[in-house]
């Protein structure tokens, strides 16, 4: 990484920073007002700084800006009061922050374990379970390009905001333009958010395959600007940019999530398995309900079924719900079958096919009713 790339980040990061303890206190003396400049200018520290620690690989400050940045979404929404509690947290946020960025590499070392807990411990109750909750956006050739919680993902596409993948060239697109990645980014940042930003090291190929030669940025962007002029903002070739829907990201469960309840896989091992064998085929039936909740208990069993069964079927005659958050379970389900070489089918009602209409995935059941 060029040092004058991180020199400028740096001194970028100081400068928006440099306000921020005069601001929170100014939030705190406002006693409960809300004030949308003040709050949108602390905000815009917090998501700049995520949003190039994304690119430069600085995964202990992007995750600290990111929780500051969550905290900040439900004061934008007025979801989060601004008393002395709030603001002392995000002034410590904010102050080791600061820390992290005086000596970005010294500053991914730090254990910030407490302060994480501190700014999470602000979200309510709804928006924990969101944060907690990842998804992703899986590439053509079955990688994942983007990882972002459900959270930010639905903070994006609030007041109307189009989704875009955006794919640059570092060596077409940046390099020989003159430009720089993180000129890139600033600009980005200027106009909308960005959700995730990462560099497509899969990508490059290897020299078995011979070299791409090509190096893709790929920017996660949520922004107002219209599809029809995406184009003139960020310079790149029209097939570089895709627009996005929700339905496209899949629900994932993190190691940490797989293995945070166990009682699934003793209950396997125990025969008290919710699941109902048949000769090769195991059934499982779901709740009325079908939403986050439900969702990561059902992927825990997707991932340890009983043994030796060659198909499952997932009985949805009795429930009634079913959210994105559900739809996205089942997909990722089909997708952990299919990488198992085992099929997987679904038993539904008229009812609940009205449901996977309207949020576009029909072609889930097929011809299950």
């Amino acid at each position: 990484m060029s040092d004058d790339l991180m020199s400028a980040f740096i001194e970028d990061s100081k400068e928006h920073l440099e306000s921020i303890e005069s601001d929170i206190m100014a939030l705190e003396n406002l006693k409960g007002a809300f004030d949308e400049e003040l709050v949108n200018r602390i905000f815009r520290t917090a998501h700049s700084i995520k949003g190039a620690a994304g690119f430069f690989g600085l995964e202990a400050i992007g995750r600290l800006a990111h929780k500051l940045e969550n905290a900040l979404h439900l004061l934008r929404d007025q979801k989060l009061r601004p008393d002395h509690q709030t603001c002392q947290v995000l002034l410590e946020g904010f102050d080791q922050l600061c820390t992290m960025i005086n000596e970005p590499l010294a500053g991914e070392c730090l254990d910030i374990t407490n302060i994480l807990e501190l700014i999470q411990g602000l979200l309510t109750p709804a928006s924990k379970v969101e944060t907690e909750t990842p998804l992703q956006l899986y590439s053509k050739h079955g990688y994942s390009i983007f990882d972002v919680d459900m959270f930010t993902l639905d903070q994006g596409l609030k007041g109307g905001k189009f989704l875009y993948h955006i794919e640059f060239d570092l060596i077409h697109d940046i390099h020989r333009k003159d430009k720089t990645p993180y000129d890139i980014i600033k600009t980005l940042q200027d106009t909308g958010l960005i959700l995730d930003c990462n560099v497509d090291i899969e990508a490059t190929g290897t020299l078995e395959s011979g070299f791409a030669q090509r190096i893709p940025l790929n920017v996660l962007f949520a922004s107002i600007i219209d599809p029809e002029v995406i184009g003139a903002l960020v310079d790149v070739p029209a097939e570089s940019i895709r627009r996005l829907e929700r339905s496209m990201f899949q629900f994932h469960p993190s190691a940490e999530q797989t293995a945070a309840c166990p009682v699934d896989e003793v209950a396997v091992s125990n025969g008290n398995s919710p699941w109902r064998v048949t000769n090769d085929q195991a059934v499982l039936s779901l709740g009325e309900q079908f939403g986050l909740i439900q969702a990561q208990s059902f992927c825990r069993l997707v991932l340890h079924p009983p043994n030796d069964v060659a198909h499952l079927r997932i009985d949805l005659s009795g429930t009634q719900r079913i959210d994105i958050t559900g739809l996205q379970a089942l997909v990722a389900a089909l997708r952990t079958c299919a990488g198992h070489k085992r099929s997987m089918s679904l038993v539904s009602t008229e009812h609940l096919r009205e449901q996977f209409q309207n949020l576009g995935f029909a072609w889930l059941l097929g011809d299950a009713i």
